[in-house]
C-alpha cells in the first residue's frame, strides 16, 4: 500500500472517530416518534484486472416514523436515500430512493407494507446477505443479467404475519409505468427453533415475475419483458453480529425466459468474538447452467460455460463502537456466464451509522 493511500485511510479515520454516535430522535410521545437515520460510507477499492485503488464515498439519509391510530392499529413510514459524492453529471446518479414506503401495523394480526423494498421472496434468501458490499452471489433474487428483475422495487405490497417461531409472508409486485412487467409475486415461509443464544431456522420461497411480452430488444442485445421463476429454501444457525458462530445455507432456483436456467447454492459463515470487537466472515456462491443452449451473457451473446455465477468472498469487521466499523472485503470472481474474466477486489472501508 503506497503513502498516499496510507493517507487518505487515516483522514477517514479521523472523519469516523469524530462523529456523534447517538441516534437523532427529533419528536417522541406516547402515541408518535420521528426518527432521522443515515450513514456515512468510505470505501478504498482495489481491482486487480485494471490494476487501480479507488477511493468511494456514499452515504445514506432517511427518516422512520410511527402514530398510534387505536390500541389495535398503528401506521409507520420509512424513507432513505442513496447519496452519492462522486462527480456526475446526472441528478439521479447522485440521489436515489433506497427505501420508501409506508403501511399499517395490526400487532398480532400482521403488518401491511406499501412501496419500493424487497418482496416477500427476499426473506428466504436474506439469510446470506451478510457483506457490506458484495455477497449474494449465489441466488438469482438480486438478477444475474441486464434484462433481470429483483432487488428493491416499487410497487410492493406486503403482508407479514408472525407467531411464535412462524413467520409468512405474501407480497404483490404491481406494474411500474417504465419497465416491462406486468406484475410479480412471491412468498416465504419461515419457522426458528428458540435455543437459546443460538436459533435455528428454515425458510422456503417461491417467487414469480410476468412480463409483458418477451421482444428482442436490439440495444440491449437482450429479451426485454421475459417471465421469471425463482425457488428457494434455507438454513440459518446463530444470530449474526452476535458473539460466536453464525452459518447460513441457500438453495436457489432461477429461470428467466429465454436468458438463463440455473440452480445454485450460496453458503455463509461468521464468528464474533465475545466482546463484539471484530468479526471474521467468508461466503462461497456458485450457480450452475442448466441450459447451455439457451443462455446468453451480459451482452446478450450465447455463452456455455457451466457456471452462471461463480465467487468467493471474505471479510473482516473491527466494531470501534456499537455504530462505526472498519472493515476489510476481499472477492475472487471466476469466470462464468454473467463474469466474462477471473479477478480479485478488495475494498477497505469505514462506516459510521446514525
Amino acid at each position: 500500500m503506497n503513502k498516499s493511500l496510507i493517507s487518505y485511510l487515516t483522514a477517514a479515520t479521523v472523519v469516523v472517530a469524530a462523529l456523534p454516535a447517538d441516534a437523532a430522535n427529533v419528536y417522541k410521545s406516547d402515541d408518535t416518534s420521528l426518527n432521522i437515520i443515515g450513514r456515512v460510507k468510505v470505501d478504498l477499492q482495489n481491482n486487480d484486472a485494471d490494476a487501480k485503488h479507488r477511493m468511494a464515498g456514499t452515504a445514506r439519509l432517511g427518516a422512520s416514523g410511527t402514530s398510534k391510530v387505536n390500541d389495535s392499529v398503528s401506521v409507520f413510514g420509512y424513507l432513505l436515500y442513496d447519496l452519492q459524492a462522486q462527480e456526475t453529471d446526472k441528478v439521479e446518479d447522485k440521489i436515489k430512493i433506497r427505501y420508501g414506503y409506508v403501511g399499517f401495523n395490526f400487532n398480532e394480526f400482521g403488518k401491511l407494507t406499501f412501496g419500493r423494498l424487497e418482496d416477500a421472496f427476499y426473506k428466504t434468501t436474506k439469510v446470506t446477505d451478510i457483506f457490506w458490499n458484495w455477497g449474494k452471489r449465489g441466488v438469482t433474487y438480486w438478477g444475474l443479467s441486464k434484462n433481470d428483475y429483483g432487488g428493491r422495487q416499487d410497487g410492493q405490497a406486503i403482508y407479514e404475519l408472525k407467531h411464535g417461531g412462524l413467520s409468512f409472508l405474501a407480497s404483490y409486485r404491481f406494474k411500474d409505468t417504465n419497465d416491462d412487467l406486468s406484475y410479480g409475486a412471491g412468498t416465504s415461509i419461515g419457522y426458528e427453533f428458540d435455543l437459546g443464544d443460538d436459533p435455528l431456522g428454515f425458510w422456503v420461497g417461491y417467487n414469480h415475475y410476468e412480463g409483458l411480452n418477451s421482444n428482442w430488444d436490439p440495444v440491449k442485445g437482450l429479451y426485454v419483458g421475459a417471465d421469471k421463476e425463482e425457488i428457494a429454501g434455507s438454513v440459518y444457525y446463530g444470530t449474526r453480529g452476535a458473539p460466536g458462530i453464525y452459518g447460513a445455507l441457500v438453495y436457489n432456483y432461477g429461470k428467466l425466459e429465454k436468458t438463463y436456467k440455473g440452480s445454485g447454492i450460496n453458503t455463509v459463515l461468521s464468528y464474533t468474538t465475545p466482546g463484539q470487537m471484530f468479526s471474521i466472515y467468508g461466503s462461497y456462491a456458485y450457480i450452475w447452467n442448466h441450459d447451455r443452449e439457451m443462455t446468453k451473457n451480459v451482452d446478450g451473446i450465447r455463452s456455455d460455460r457451466k457456471a452462471l455465477s461463480n465467487f468467493f468472498n471474505i471479510g473482516i469487521d473491527y466494531n470501534i463502537t456499537s455504530n462505526a466499523v472498519i472493515y476489510i472485503e476481499g472477492e475472487h470472481r471466476y469466470k462464468a456466464v454473467f463474469n466474462k474474466e477471473t479477478a480479485n477486489l478488495f475494498t477497505l472501508g469505514f462506516i459510521y451509522n446514525f
